[in-house]
């Protein structure tokens, strides 16, 4: 029984590396999709003063953060947390929402990290300008502003 049971596994692990490498191409594809979503979302809130289509933005990119693992995409999950945090502070600053200031401040400080780890020094400081854009729009209310990112 068990040497059929193996038979049967080593007869699927082809199928099995297909089938993962077609995973990994549909999630690929999902996170392109979204993007492009956000993008589309952050246009028209752009377009008609209107800031409900930046919060399908922030979900939208949250779903694209949940395909990238931290480590596998670095670039890419930078990003990502760039387009979040710009999103972020677009609709903070609209709406005067100062979680959604800190929550930008927060997806700054990552893709400040990821851009540094990357070597990406004129992208980290662009990055950092509106980091500190973020933390004087918040002036100086709550924990969150006392701290320094390189």
């Amino acid at each position: 029984m068990r040497s059929a049971a193996r038979k049967m596994v080593r007869s699927l692990a082809p199928g099995q590396d297909e089938l993962s490498a077609k995973l990994g191409e549909v999630t690929h594809q999902l996170a392109g999709l979204n993007r492009e979503l956000a993008s589309q979302l952050v246009l028209l809130a752009s377009q008609t003063g209107d800031t409900a289509p930046l919060m399908g933005a922030v979900r939208a990119l949250r779903k694209v953060q949940a395909y990238y693992a931290q480590g596998e995409a670095p670039r890419e999950n930078a990003e990502v947390h760039e387009a979040l945090a710009d999103t972020l502070f677009k609709l903070g600053r609209a709406r005067g929402d100062i979680e959604a200031l800190q929550h930008a401040v927060i997806s700054y400080r990552s893709a400040i990290t990821l851009a540094s780890l990357l070597g990406e020094d004129k992208w980290r400081r662009r990055l950092r300008r509106n980091y500190n854009a973020v933390l004087a729009e918040i002036g100086g209310r709550g924990d969150i502003s006392n701290k320094r990112v390189a």
